[in-house]
């Protein structure tokens, strides 16, 4: 019987010294500690904010095709002369109008060839001076019968030829004019400069870079279209365009469509000309927006979403109450949000949420 109650004892103490553990962390033993319990979420009747049914309406199922911002007229500026660069007048960014001076080259080398070819034209021009006056002369005399007629022949042709000599050196004079001309560069047409490669002191030669600009009033969005979607494009429409780092839609007209696609991505390039913007300019990411069909967009006002971190809720009417509902939204727009789920047509909901309320 002893042995009997050792091994009872043995048994029976331990499990009683885990259950009074146990019970000592539950509380039992701070009868002063009272667990904190949730406090009913106030509520209000639905009549004292302002509601709205919720509909289904039908819009425009649009497709993005992204590109970039690109001017449409973009030109490199090089010299047409080989020369020493005196003086950029432009800087990078830099705004310009039509006949402004860009760069302005050594020109003292076709100065010289200039007035070169202006000398040999008066020193032929004596020549031809003298040759009309021994004509004159010598005409006077075979009407007089004093020289024979085959004379006056030969200063008619002495006439001729130093008239031709100065016609072909004026030419010359005219071409170093020209080239003249070449050692100040000037702007086609307004625009900015995108950038300025070359220095005073470099050497500029034909078809080296000095400038680059475009013309800001004329630029386009160039967008690679997928396929399937560019035969909802009309030439001459109208079409929504997002800039990214704008924040703002656009509207612009298309003007092109590359009768071409790309092998490889699947694409072709839709050019779409857009309005006069400040902070628009060349690189820029955008957005085409196409549409290529309809479909049903059920959305609520800006107005009658809460969002609490990640969560996104409105308050849907629910008899004489509000009722808090989760919802799943899609894209903004026009200050409506279309709601993906968490909401049915017909539904009720409240413009004013109410933001005391936790989720």
């Amino acid at each position: 019987m002893k042995k009997l109650l050792a091994i009872l004892r043995d048994l029976l103490l331990p499990a009683l010294l885990i259950v009074l553990v146990m019970a000592w962390l539950g509380g039992a033993f701070h009868p002063q500690k009272v667990a904190a319990a949730k406090l009913p979420e106030p509520s209000s009747p639905a009549s004292q904010a302002s509601t709205r049914t919720v509909t289904v309406a039908t819009v425009a199922e649009l497709a993005e095709a992204v590109g970039a911002v690109q001017a449409q007229r973009k030109t490199t500026i090089a010299a047409r002369v080989t020369a020493n660069v005196l003086r950029v007048a432009v800087s990078a960014g830099q705004h310009v109008r039509a006949g402004e001076l860009l760069v302005q080259l050594d020109d003292r080398d076709l100065q010289a060839k200039a007035r070169g070819a202006r000398s040999s034209v008066r020193r032929v021009e004596a020549t031809r001076d003298l040759a009309a006056a021994d004509y004159e002369r010598d005409r006077v005399l075979v009407e007089h019968q004093a020289m024979p007629g085959s004379a006056l022949d030969v200063t008619a042709m002495r006439v001729r030829t130093s008239t031709a000599d100065v016609a072909a050196l004026q030419d010359v004079v005219h071409d170093a004019e020209v080239v003249l001309g070449y050692a100040v560069i000037k702007s086609p047409y307004d625009g900015v400069v995108i950038d300025r490669s070359s220095e005073p002191g470099d050497l500029a030669t034909p078809g080296k870079p000095l400038l680059t600009l475009y013309e800001s009033d004329r630029l386009w969005l160039e967008a690679a279209v997928p396929e399937e979607n560019v035969t909802a494009l009309r030439i001459g429409a109208t079409y929504r365009v997002h800039v990214d780092a704008l924040k703002r839609d656009l509207d612009g007209t298309l003007l092109e469509i590359v009768p071409s696609s790309d092998a490889a991505s699947r694409t072709v390039t839709a050019r779409v000309a857009l309005p006069v913007v400040p902070s628009l300019y060349p690189g820029l990411f955008g957005r085409l927006l196409v549409p290529v069909g309809e479909r049903r967009r059920l959305s609520v006002p800006d107005a009658a979403i809460l969002r609490v971190g990640q969560l996104t809720m409105v308050d849907l009417v629910v008899g004489s109450t509000l009722q808090r509902r989760s919802v799943q939204l899609g894209n903004t727009e026009g200050g409506e949000t279309e709601v993906l789920s968490g909401l049915a047509p017909g539904d009720r909901i409240s413009l004013a949420p109410r933001r005391e309320i936790s989720p």
